[in-house]
């Protein structure tokens, strides 16, 4: 992206009154200018999120140690027995939030929770699926395997709490993949199971603006001069309406939770999906 584009995405963000620019990849500290552009955002008073793989240059290392950790913090996608992402932990401490993101159900996120102890790192965790795009090429969690997902992180909250850890997550979770109770043990965070997946307007190098990365081969537009993200959050919803009512399971047609508006289905790119035959 260059100065010129990611200038007309902080436009952007302050006309549509958001007060976060989050600078995603790839690896967004490869960028040649990713420190200018992180000080750019900080210029006009925004707060600046990072989200790395851990496997920084140096230069963007240095830079992040020496901010402010109340305006600029990082998560960091972590890979089990992964030492190269060793020096970011360890110099960045705090201001980092350990992410993990699922496309098997044989994971463990047990080596989450020593990371956190011997980095002395945010103890919070953030969970995501990895969701397919809608030509269902990219490397993601099928949505059969959701359960068995849902059974593992059962079992790790208990032992995230007893660590005083406290896992949030992202789009895509449903009520059903989890076993029973677990939603009722999660606390403030268990209305956003199901209720997670609405437009966030991911912008591109080139200035393109799609719904989000899943969708992004079904629309996108031109970044706008004028208006704000509401309106294009609104198009995109319109767009994708008639899918909504799909669901990733067969089942969700006659889900109570969902008919009570407790769940959306999930992730719209995986029900989308469900519609189509690939190779």
């Amino acid at each position: 992206m260059s100065l010129a584009t990611f200038e007309r995405a902080l436009d952007f963000l302050e006309r549509s009154g958001i007060n976060e620019a989050r600078l995603l990849g790839g690896e967004p500290t490869l960028h040649p200018e990713f420190a200018r552009l992180a000080e750019l955002a900080l210029e006009r008073g925004l707060r600046v999120r990072v989200f790395s793989n851990g496997l920084m240059p140096e230069p963007a290392l240095q830079w992040l140690e020496s901010q402010a950790q109340d305006l600029v913090a990082v998560l960091i996608n972590a890979a089990p027995g992964d030492l190269r992402q060793t020096s970011a932990l360890a110099r960045l401490r705090q201001r980092v939030t350990l992410g993990l993101n699922i496309h098997t159900p044989a994971f463990d996120p047990a080596f989450l929770l020593d990371l956190v102890r011997d980095h002395g790192l945010s103890r919070r965790i953030r969970f995501g699926l990895a969701h397919p795009t809608a030509d269902g090429t990219n490397r993601f969690l099928d949505p059969r395997q959701y359960q068995t997902v849902g059974a593992r992180l059962g079992r790790f909250l208990e032992t995230a709490r007893v660590a005083g850890v406290e896992p949030s997550f992202d789009c895509g979770f449903v009520p059903c993949m989890f076993p029973p109770g677990f939603l009722d043990a999660l606390g403030p965070a268990a209305p956003d199971i199901g209720a997670c997946c609405s437009p966030v307007l991911d912008i591109l190098p080139d200035g393109q603006v799609v719904s989000c990365y899943p969708l992004a081969a079904l629309a996108r537009e031109p970044m706008p001069k004028s208006e704000n993200a509401d309106a294009l959050r609104n198009r995109f919803t319109a767009r994708f309406s008639g899918y909504r009512r799909l669901g990733v399971f067969r089942e969700c047609a006659a889900c109570e939770t969902r008919e009570s508006g407790r769940c959306n289905g999930g992730c719209l790119a995986a029900s989308i999906r469900r519609l189509r035959t690939f190779p």
